[in-house]
């Protein structure tokens, strides 16, 4: 009984820490198209040879204008050019931020794996984004330009802390002066 009893209050425990994630629901597609450079992101497998800058370009896929062409670019330590292409889909409709992602061979996306969450929790469009995944797995803070006042990054990691990110571990490529 004793076990049972420690088992249902850690089940309950984790039940309070895990916080689901929102993404927005009146996305605008077309104002998030363009450019976005990696300010902060938590670690991740596909991007440890990465260095700044990072960045990332969207547009509408010309074949299906349901779906949004990623291209992913980064130096890496090795000073090469790192680029992958990937298509996102909208999980429920162009209105909501919630998209899954593949970097997928073309020949390989009909695959039913291979794709991530990509969730946009926050945007203004113009300056500074945060994007992650309904895991707390990934995050990216991105932003229009490399540059990025001190003002909105502070806003955009209270934003990811307020859905259960831990911010304490983020990584700042470009050099900026990390704030807790």
């Amino acid at each position: 009984m004793r076990y049972f009893v420690l088992f249902i209050l850690a089940f309950l425990i984790n039940i309070s820490y895990s916080i689901d994630i929102v993404a927005i629901n009146n996305f605008d597609s077309n104002r998030y198209l363009g450019d976005w450079y990696e300010i902060a992101r938590l670690p991740n497998r596909f991007e440890k040879n990465c260095i700044a800058p990072i960045n990332a370009n969207y547009s509408v896929n010309p074949d299906n204008n349901m779906q949004i062409v990623v291209a992913n670019k980064c130096n890496t330590k090795d000073n090469n050019l790192d680029i992958a292409i990937g298509i996102a889909n909208f999980v429920e409709s162009v209105n909501v931020g919630k998209l899954k992602v593949t970097f997928l061979p073309k020949w390989l996306r009909w695959l039913p794996f291979g794709y991530g969450d990509y969730w946009i929790l926050n945007t203004d469009y113009d300056n500074i984004s945060v994007v992650g995944s309904p895991d707390h797995k990934y995050l990216w803070i991105l932003a229009r330009t490399e540059n990025i006042d001190q003002v909105r990054l502070k806003q955009a990691i209270e934003v990811a802390k307020e859905q259960g990110f831990d911010t304490s571990k983020l990584i700042y490529p470009l050099e900026s002066i990390p704030v807790n």
